[in-house]
């Protein structure tokens, strides 16, 4: 990987017109995805944003992609829930899933397949890392009385079916949907320039 991709990977790189009527549609998709979240729980919830998610790793990178997720997450919460109010700790979660998401499968050319592999480590830290772990412990810190090992693990326990569940539903529509003729046609059209280098493969 040369230092302008590195730099294009990690960096808050500009964006053209076109690129962020891009992202605007979808800010939008993700929002829509996510009005049809259901929740199981008070602490469980189904929920297809990262389609959405996954569609802006692959065409924005890491940074704007964590960026954007947190102002979604803002944005949801506190316009959408009812007596919602946006919690800095379960933004943690965001901030790292969007770091995942753009760090494994941003990539140029963007016309480039994305190896399963990067799709099975993203989805594993998703899942069982953010999901399972962070969140669990941000549910705790906000919504229990008592803050202990024997709560947290007691959480853990009830959120874990869903988690190893949703793991290959996440897992196949991820691979699906990045790999997508029309989305690889998407890069081809709003991503022109970045679709002509012929850089190596990325790799983290």
């Amino acid at each position: 990987m040369n230092k302008h991709t590195v730099f294009k990977k990690w960096g808050l790189s500009s964006l053209s017109i076109q690129q962020l009527v891009l992202l605007a549609v979808l800010m939008a998709l993700s929002l829509v995805i996510g009005k049809f979240s259901v929740m199981l729980t008070p602490t469980i919830k189904v929920s297809f944003v990262f389609l959405a998610s996954s569609l802006m790793g692959r065409f924005f990178g890491p940074i704007w992609t964590m960026l954007v997720m947190v102002l979604l997450d803002f944005v949801n919460v506190t316009f959408f829930v009812a007596h919602g109010a946006w919690s800095p700790i379960m933004a943690v979660g965001v901030v790292l899933a969007g770091i995942i998401y753009g760090g494994f499968f941003y990539q140029q050319p963007l016309t480039k397949t994305v190896h399963w592999g990067k799709i099975l480590v993203a989805v594993l830290l998703i899942t069982f890392v953010v999901n399972f772990l962070v969140n669990t412990f941000a549910l705790m810190v906000m919504y229990s009385p008592q803050h202990s090992w024997s709560v947290f693990t007691a959480m853990l326990s009830a959120r874990l079916p869903k988690q190893l569940i949703f793991f290959p539903i996440q897992l196949v529509l991820t691979y699906l949907v990045l790999n997508n003729r029309i989305v690889t046609q998407i890069g081809q059209q709003f991503f022109a320039s970045q679709s002509k280098q012929t850089t190596p493969a990325d790799s983290l």
